[in-house]
């Protein structure tokens, strides 16, 4: 990743909550905010060159009946790359 093109404000926020750990589908709807955060996670796996799979977590909903909720996890290598664009865009040196 030798240039290192600075995010938008939406795609900043939802770096910085990947940077912390994994991150619910709905949680990122919240961070961006949008309601097609599936969108913007798709914008930074091909931007920054991301894995960010996407785990299904069983769960059961208010309803009662069995469901499953999406979860964003960065790798490790994820976790250095969006460090590496972070401390890009704060000191200036993304493009």
């Amino acid at each position: 990743m030798s240039t290192i093109v600075n995010p938008n404000t939406r795609q900043r926020r939802l770096l910085e909550a990947l940077a912390r750990g994994p991150v619910t589908r709905q949680d990122a709807d919240r961070i961006a905010p949008a309601s097609n955060s599936p969108h913007f996670v798709g914008i930074l796996r091909r931007c920054y060159l991301l894995t960010l799979p996407c785990v299904r977590v069983p769960c059961f909903p208010v309803d009662g009946g069995p469901s499953w909720f999406g979860q964003y996890t960065p790798t490790a290598a994820d976790r250095r790359k969006i460090g590496l664009i972070l401390d890009a865009t704060a000191t200036g040196d993304a493009v």
